[in-house]
């Protein structure tokens, strides 16, 4: 996956996110925290080793929490996490 890729599944979940209110508060504070720090990342604002656990790792944490209630949004979330190993990050 390249990082328009990623970036171009970042945005659509993002929209899977606002226009659901099926996730609760907490949930979505983490979600736009994960996404926030992905874009930092790949607008090169942030380094990908800023953290103990890889990205990719915290996505994959959401994405078993997301499996049974919110099937699209967590194919978006499997989405990005591979394409963040992928990447590299």
């Amino acid at each position: 996956m390249t990082q328009d890729d990623l970036r171009k599944t970042l945005a659509a979940l993002r929209d899977a996110l606002s226009s659901t209110s099926e996730v609760d508060d907490e949930t979505r504070a983490l979600l736009q925290n994960v996404t926030r720090e992905i874009q930092q990342v790949l607008d090169g604002e942030r380094s990908s080793d800023s953290h103990d656990t890889s990205f990719s790792e915290r996505v994959g944490d959401v994405l078993r929490d997301f499996d049974a209630h919110h099937p699209a949004i967590s194919g978006l979330l499997e989405r990005l996490s591979d394409g963040l190993s992928s990447l590299g990050i």
